[in-house]
């Protein structure tokens, strides 16, 4: 399989606090990876640091291969690396599909240069293409709670 992550001796540091020490972890496409510890451990601080919210005060992390050094959050994002949270208060009435794009909601109003450009704010519209595209028929399905762990997928 290919290695999607791949993670190398990350340290992070705060003031005299070690969070993450020598950190090795390698991920390959089409694996489900859990991480768990007790409080401290230095979860949140892994996830912050691959989604670039941290920056490592050594090692390195690449991923598909390309080493991320000065990558910004909303960069990684195009890329494909996100996280979400634990609380995230769906929508059990609305697909999938509906229940994502009440969140981008804000990025699909037309601002003044859309407007006069006659660009379509109609991102409901891109989203079903694009699902459609992806071939994947739950997006469409009501969300009704078995399959919540599947949204951020």
């Amino acid at each position: 399989m290919t290695e999607l992550l791949h993670i190398e001796n990350v340290t992070v540091r705060f003031d005299g606090l070690v969070a993450l020490h020598n950190v090795d972890l390698a991920v390959e496409a089409g694996t489900v990876l859990g991480v768990i510890g007790p409080n401290g451990a230095g979860k949140t601080t892994l996830f912050n640091v691959v989604c670039g919210f941290i920056r490592p005060r050594r090692g390195t992390i690449r991923w598909c291969g390309t080493e991320l050094r000065d990558h910004q959050p909303h960069a990684l994002a195009g890329l494909g690396i996100a996280r979400t949270l634990q609380g995230l208060g769906l929508f059990p009435g609305l697909s999938v599909l509906d229940n994502v794009l009440v969140g981008a909601g804000r990025l699909a109003r037309p601002g003044p240069l859309s407007t006069l450009l006659g660009l379509r704010g109609d991102g409901r519209a891109q989203a079903i293409s694009a699902a459609d595209l992806l071939g994947d028929p739950r997006l469409h399905q009501a969300y009704l709670g078995a399959n919540r762990d599947e949204v951020p997928r």
